[in-house]
């Protein structure tokens, strides 16, 4: 009778590897494919923010490569940095399914494009203000022209909310400055096609690497965190990571591959954008 062992912890890692390998390799191949043909201003951002997705990827690959080729059960395995590359992923993943949304009419798109614009004026602001003096505020372009754009911007997304028929309370949120997402992460997710129970759960759990928080760092000596052999506990919260983040990947890619490719494949872009 041939008895049934569990995977070592180590077995299981490398197999959630060769998966997470196989689906960078075909993200890059479309990425690549892209290089050189036309495509619309909306296309372009989502395939410049797919190219960082890939990056992210790429930079785990690069870790658990590194880890793999050295001495069984030796070497650095930084699962800190795995963890808030894989956050990276999910936000990236989320940001360009959000852009390249194949049902978006044109005001639509227009509306979520102006609010990213007003968001990254109010964010460049926020951090030139904190590090310029006030006297030499006057003379950097961006405060010259600071006012007017957002004015601009603020008119835009009212007028095209209004023709959208948003509330006149979402339309007050709207032009804050703080949305990203319209309908925020959780609806961009729902319209990715995204199990919501499943995003919260991974947003939520994978900040505590990112921000550094107790869940991080609290139970090191349980956990037996080492730098020099990693333990169960590291290998396995890799795998779990690559859990996470390959079927984002994957969906991206698929969105990528009918979304792109043409200028036709956008079916309200313009070459602006």
């Amino acid at each position: 009778m041939t008895e049934n062992k569990t995977p070592s912890a180590a077995s299981t890692l490398g197999s959630a590897q060769d998966r997470f390998d196989k689906a960078i390799q075909a993200a890059v191949s479309i990425s690549e494919s892209r290089i050189g043909v036309d495509h619309t201003g909306r296309q372009n951002r989502a395939l410049f923010i797919y190219s960082k997705l890939i990056s992210h990827c790429l930079s785990i690959k690069l870790i658990l490569d590194k880890y793999r080729s050295a001495p069984k059960g030796i070497g650095l395995l930084d699962h800190f940095s795995v963890a808030t590359l894989g956050r990276a992923i999910t936000d990236a993943s989320l940001m360009t399914m959000y852009i390249a949304q194949p049902s978006l009419k044109q005001k639509e798109w227009e509306l979520r494009r102006t609010i990213l614009y007003l968001h990254e004026l109010f964010n460049r602001k926020r951090f030139l203000t904190a590090s310029v003096a006030e006297a030499d505020r006057g003379a950097l372009p961006f405060f010259q022209t600071y006012e007017t754009q957002k004015v601009k911007f603020k008119e835009k997304i009212e007028t095209l909310a209004k023709q959208l028929l948003f509330s006149d309370e979402v339309i007050e949120e709207l032009v804050t400055g703080q949305k990203v997402f319209i309908g925020g992460a959780r609806g961009a997710a729902r319209e990715a096609g995204w199990d919501l129970d499943r995003f919260d759960f991974q947003q939520a759990y994978l900040s505590n690497w990112v921000h550094s928080h107790p869940v991080s760092f609290i139970r090191a000596d349980e956990q037996k965190i080492s730098f020099s052999k990693p333990s169960e506990y590291q290998l396995n919260f890799c795998t779990t990571v690559l859990d996470i983040v390959l079927p984002y990947l994957e969906s991206t890619t698929s969105r990528m591959e009918t979304f792109t490719g043409s200028v036709n494949a956008d079916p309200i872009g313009k070459l602006e954008g």
